[in-house]
């Protein structure tokens, strides 16, 4: 009874937020891009959950996305292991490359001309050149290269949209690629602007000048600015920047800005202070540029990939990116960690869409999200929000450099040069500590906003340039940095906890030790013989809990002598003992979809305010194409749930072989949820699902009152009081309708 009723609360909270909207994967940031050259344009962590009475400190939130829970099945990498050299081995596509119709609106087409990356499967000799040859014939071209190192990662290849298909599989076949996707855009973070500004609020609010009386910046210090470039004539950076960038638009060593939005960010980072003209940056550092967006401000993954990738190999400690896009790659993300692996500081804009949908690269657990206040240190209205944020910055009529002299912006993109200002001013005052103490101390010396401790809009706070430099660091301090901990946890099952342990402090310390508690009560610890200051341990703890229930999980790192600050000795988080209601998301729109992603994530960190029965909703493992029964099987998934499949062009049109496998598993006993889309007209045979349903396989579907379709197993008895299974039951039912208009009911 107790699934049954969870299988229900799933159906309803799908029937309050899923929409039959046409969906593709945007990688273009929200907002209107105005015209920039009217001199008037406008840019536009986490917790695990803590008992009431538990005080959250700044530290007691974990970096982004570490608990397993909040990954939907899959497990997440401890950010502080995994190696640069990481490659998705999977060959399951998440692409319909039979349909590229729709590809120009988030990747790049040209006429009859498409580019697909395809991820070189380095792990073979002489691939490189087999793939060459292989493009070539398909009369393709590979225009651009992404490497790490002395090795070639990705290759971009130009290809004729007709011939993708055969190109496809045949790569596939001969075991060339990792991945392969679109080549896929980014957008700079543009929204309107009206107030003008002339002065510099914001390094005023973040108290820069009284920064500058410890430091004004170190050049030997290095800022990469990866956009659309630096004006780096302009009399205000031009005595602070190098040329070590890149241009991958125009592929020349000649990163000049053609749009405007790069030189902006420069100015804020580092404009030349005390040189009777125009405005004071932030940080006396060396700028390069990276130009990774065209004259319109917009530009690909694989231009972005390159541009982080040089950026670390010449050597830059910090990249500021005031771009993204809603479309996770693969081919990005390898390059972050490339960076992450490096020791380099990535800051990324956070995104205008007031939404807490993840934007990429900032979404990225590698990435400090920004996101942006006003001059009253409110969130400003644009600024997207959510548990990856993780500091926030000034990002409203901010005042700076462009190429025809001086301007006010608006936008997270305006508030991420910020924060990569104001870590160069830490840098340069502490020149020998770590990335991550880097990171560790700009959460440190923020001002905390909104609700106590970290909060969903402004991480864990506003940056404060003047404490950032002029407080000291603690002499013992240990921090519980992060951890990954299951989502549930099977009676007599083991759990692992993996947690990092940061030394925060200025002096090494000996005989650390780590307790892991349940319920108050200890059940592993791990001695640490020696940890040296700045450095970090990973450990491992193990639990095998055997009582059905929910945990309170503690992790201490019990204090060493003299450490008076203990706050941040602490996660905490909830465990389930149990046997979960499960359910697995095939391929559709429910796998990648912000806002359903959003949905998934709330069920399985939240899902004890809806009953006492865990929901565990799994929609990564089976994100892919070709999907068998046994795939299917091995999920031990209590039901299926597709989102929305409408589009042929996503690969979210099921083949025979798919339908049968679901409909196996499904008269195995097991539950289906089928939102609006998925026995669409653009989809017909996803409409040999229907008899699941009790529905004609003949009928044409087209659209529901509601934009909303629920069909699950008519004789289910969570559906006792369901007067039509075809109408979700409102004051008013909605209920599914045929193209002509007719209801079903």
């Amino acid at each position: 009874m107790k699934k049954s009723i969870a299988l229900l609360m799933i159906l309803l909270i799908l029937a309050s937020t899923f929409s039959i909207t046409a969906y593709a994967p945007q990688i273009t940031a929200e907002g209107t891009v105005n015209e920039f050259l009217n001199e008037n344009f406008s840019e536009t962590s986490k917790t695990n959950d803590v008992p009431p009475s538990y005080n959250v400190d700044k530290f007691d939130r974990v970096a982004k996305g570490l608990s397993e829970g909040d990954a939907g099945g899959a497990v997440q990498q401890d950010k502080t292991s995994e190696g640069s050299q990481q490659t998705s081995q999977h060959f399951e596509d998440k692409w319909n490359f039979n349909e590229t119709n729709g590809w120009s609106d988030f990747a790049y087409v040209d006429g009859n001309i498409t580019r697909l990356v395809v991820g070189v499967n380095f792990g073979k000799p002489a691939i490189y050149a087999q793939l060459e040859k292989l493009a070539a014939k398909y009369q393709a071209k590979i225009v651009n290269t992404v490497s790490i190192g002395n090795e070639i990662r990705a290759a971009v290849v130009e290809i004729s949209s007709a011939l993708i298909t055969a190109f496809v599989e045949e790569t596939h076949a001969n075991g060339l690629a990792s991945y392969i996707e679109p080549s896929m855009k980014a957008q700079i973070q543009f929204v309107p602007n009206d107030p003008y500004w002339s002065t510099q609020w914001g390094p005023q609010r973040i108290e820069a000048e009284w920064a500058w009386n410890i430091t004004m910046g170190d050049p030997s210090v290095l800022v990469a600015v990866v956009d659309t470039g630096i004006y780096y004539t302009h009399q205000d950076l031009s005595a602070n920047y190098v040329p070590l960038g890149y241009d991958w638009v125009n592929n020349d060593n000649d990163p000049f800005d053609d749009h405007g939005h790069g030189t902006h960010v420069s100015g804020t980072i580092a404009a030349v202070i005390n040189n009777g003209v125009g405005i004071a940056g932030l940080a006396q550092v060396r700028i390069m540029a990276e130009k990774v967006l065209d004259s319109g401000g917009g530009g690909y993954w694989d231009w972005i990939a390159n541009g982080i990738i040089h950026a670390v190999d010449q050597g830059a400690d910090i990249i500021s990116m005031s771009l993204g896009g809603y479309g996770d790659s693969e081919l990005l993300h390898d390059a972050v960690r490339y960076a992450y692996n490096s020791g380099v500081l990535v800051v990324a804009a956070a995104g205008n869409d007031n939404t807490n949908m993840k934007l990429y690269p900032a979404g990225y657990d590698e990435v400090v999200a920004v996101a942006a206040t006003d001059q009253w240190d409110n969130k400003a209205w644009f600024s997207n929000w959510g548990d990856w944020i993780e500091l926030a910055a000034p990002g409203v009529d901010i005042y700076s450099t462009v190429p025809w002299g001086y301007t006010s912006a608006s936008g997270t993109s305006m508030a991420t040069p910020h924060v990569s200002g104001v870590a160069a001013l830490i840098w340069s005052r502490f020149p020998v500590k770590t990335r991550d103490w880097v990171r560790l101390w700009l959460r440190y010396s923020a001002d905390d906003l909104g609700d106590p401790g970290f909060d969903v809009y402004y991480g864990y706070g506003r940056i404060n340039a003047r404490k950032s430099v002029e407080q000291n660091p603690p002499v013992h301090e240990l921090i519980a940095y992060a951890w990954k901990t299951p989502p549930y946890v099977k009676p007599a099952g083991t759990a692992t906890i993996n947690a990092t342990v940061l030394n925060f402090g200025e002096s090494n310390e000996t005989g650390v030790v780590v307790r892991l508690l349940a319920n108050d009560t200890m059940v592993d610890n791990v001695s640490l013989g020696f940890l040296a200051s700045g450095e970090a341990a990973t450990i491992s703890l193990s639990w095998n809990p055997l009582v059905e229930g929910l945990y309170n999980v503690t992790l201490y790192v019990v204090p060493v002598l003299d450490e008076t600050s203990v706050e941040n000795n602490v996660l905490q988080g909830f465990i389930y003992v149990g046997i979960p209601v499960k359910a697995v998301v095939l391929h559709s729109a429910g796998n990648i979809y912000g806002e359903s992603i959003t949905n998934w994530q709330v069920l399985n960190t939240e899902w004890r305010n809806f009953g006492d029965t865990m929901v565990y909703i799994d929609y990564t493992t089976l994100n892919k194409g070709s999907i068998t029964y046994e795939d299917i099987a091995a999920t031990e998934a209590d039901a299926l749930i597709i989102s929305c499949a409408y589009d042929p062009g996503m690969g979210w049109q099921f083949t025979d072989s798919e339908i049968e496998a679901i409909r196996r598993y499904v008269l195995e006993g097991h539950g289906l949820v089928a939102t609006a889309g998925t026995l669409y007209n653009r989809v017909p045979n996803n409409n040999k699902l229907a008899p699941l349903f009790g529905l004609n396989e003949a009928i044409t579907w087209g659209v529901t009152g509601t934009d909303l379709l629920h069909l699950v197993n008519r004789t289910h008895p969570v559906f006792a009081n369901v007067p039509n299974r075809w109408c979700f039951p409102k004051s008013e039912p909605h209920c599914l309708m045929t193209d002509d208009g007719i209801r079903t009911s």
